[in-house]
């Protein structure tokens, strides 16, 4: 069979994962699960040899390991599970594409990109640092696709990296104290004693300092006039991007849906309406740019998959085990685990371990020993470990999502100028954490 018959396949399996996707939002039923995971398996077996080879190697890894787990500690049930989760986010790839061709299509992001594209260097910097941390509360990485088209895939390499990591820094930022990432949630599931207006309250105060920090290590001569110069740049997308975060919240607030769920469901809605009223040769065009850009995430879909199923795997073996008891006996003190846990994440996501395992171990691991840590001061450090992670991690869907949308290579904006902030601020967050830890003691 020819690549182009395999790869036209493999899109349309694609497409059958978003639709089971969206059904299994409203039937939760097993089979339909099972069904979906089994056709992102397939999937997954079909594009791989397309993929790129550091891609390829980090997958194989990383299923290997999961595969071990299922053979020599029976954790089947487990692995098989992190695959079921994993088809979601499969599904919000592909709308990630169709918020893209939109995007490209709205008459306010082309006149944006014109007003960015005069401001200087540093302004835009600052204009997109402000603007995906207040948007990336609620759209996550969806923002990219919104900010993305402002700068354009034809702009310059070193403009697209610079704004891709400025992007990064803003959206993995709002993290720290956002309710609507897959950290929280995460996070929430093994620390449910932790009030949810405590972690957003410190995690404002954590990501502030983020925000100030990346701002006089990047940006240091824009000052307040430039910033506010940078911020009315986009003004005019302000309209369509907070109707996108309101059906989103709305959703999220008024059902069940969480918001993964209501990004996958919701938005493509509003795509779709902003297509049709466009015209029909917008609607079709829209369609089949979207269509197009999902040969560009294959990569990503199977490296995302695999590391879910390892971290599930691990999650079960690390609570079946005596782990727990060995680590206890050494009585780390709080500021080493906290630094120790951080540091732990981000490099693990440097050389491509998502952070769904990394946390899961972290958190696991330390609500569990008794060393003197807070739930809540444990839980901003998951969160800060997940936003250094989101930044520069290999298998990071945020650094997935931002090389695709701004069309640069993901070892390259993985391993770019962001690592100097994660560096920087990974002393100044565990130290704020620590002195937190100590206060509620």
């Amino acid at each position: 069979m020819r690549t182009s018959h395999l790869q036209n396949i493999s899109d349309n399996l694609l497409g059958i994962i978003w639709i089971l996707s969206l059904v299994t939002i409203f039937i939760d039923w097993p089979s339909l699960k099972t069904l979906n995971g089994i056709i992102l398996f397939v999937y997954i077996l079909l594009v791989a040899p397309f993929c790129r080879k550091s891609l390829q190697v980090l997958s194989l890894a990383l299923a290997t390991s999961a595969l071990c787990i299922c053979i020599f500690q029976d954790g089947w049930h487990w692995v098989w599970a992190g695959i079921e989760k994993a088809t979601l986010f499969a599904a919000f790839f592909g709308t990630l594409s169709l918020i893209r061709a939109t995007a490209e299509r709205r008459p306010e992001i082309k006149e944006a990109r014109i007003s960015v594209n005069r401001l200087g260097g540093g302004e835009r910097s600052t204009g997109l640092l402000a603007g995906t941390f207040l948007l990336g509360s609620t759209l996550i990485v969806g923002v990219m696709a919104i900010f993305s088209p402002i700068i354009g895939r034809e702009a310059p390499m070193e403009v697209r990296l610079s704004a891709a990591e400025a992007s990064q820094r803003g959206m993995c930022l709002a993290c720290l104290w956002s309710p609507f990432w897959v950290a929280m949630a995460v996070s929430s599931e093994h620390l449910p004693d932790v009030p949810l207006w405590k972690i957003m309250l410190t995690g404002l105060v954590l990501s502030g300092l983020g925000l100030v920090t990346a701002q006089l290590i990047y940006t240091p001569k824009v000052g307040l006039t430039g910033l506010v110069r940078a911020i009315r740049a986009f003004r005019l997308i302000l309209l369509p991007v907070s109707l996108a975060a309101l059906v989103v919240l709305a959703l999220n607030l008024v059902s069940p849906l969480t918001t993964l769920q209501s990004l996958v469901l919701g938005v493509p809605l509003l795509c779709i309406a902003s297509l049709v009223f466009s015209g029909p040769q917008n609607l079709i065009e829209g369609f089949k740019e979207a269509g197009a850009g999902l040969g560009t995430i294959r990569g990503e879909i199977m490296l995302l998959t695999c590391s879910f199923a390892l971290g599930l795997g691990i999650q079960f073996v690390l609570e079946s085990g005596n782990i727990l008891d060995w680590i206890s006996d050494f009585s780390p003190p709080p500021l080493a685990i906290i630094f120790g846990s951080v540091a732990f994440m981000s490099v693990l996501a440097f050389i491509g371990i998502h952070q769904i395992v990394t946390l899961t171990v972290v958190l696991v691991v330390c609500a569990n020993l008794s060393v003197g840590i807070d739930h809540l001061a444990l839980m901003q450090t998951g969160l800060l470990g997940w936003s250094f992670a989101s930044m520069i991690g290999l298998s990071a869907v945020s650094v997935a999502a931002a090389g695709t949308m701004f069309n640069i290579p993901i070892e390259r904006l993985a391993y770019g100028n962001n690592v100097k902030f994660v560096v920087f601020f990974s002393f100044i967050g565990a130290g704020w954490i620590a002195l937190l830890n100590k206060l509620l003691s």
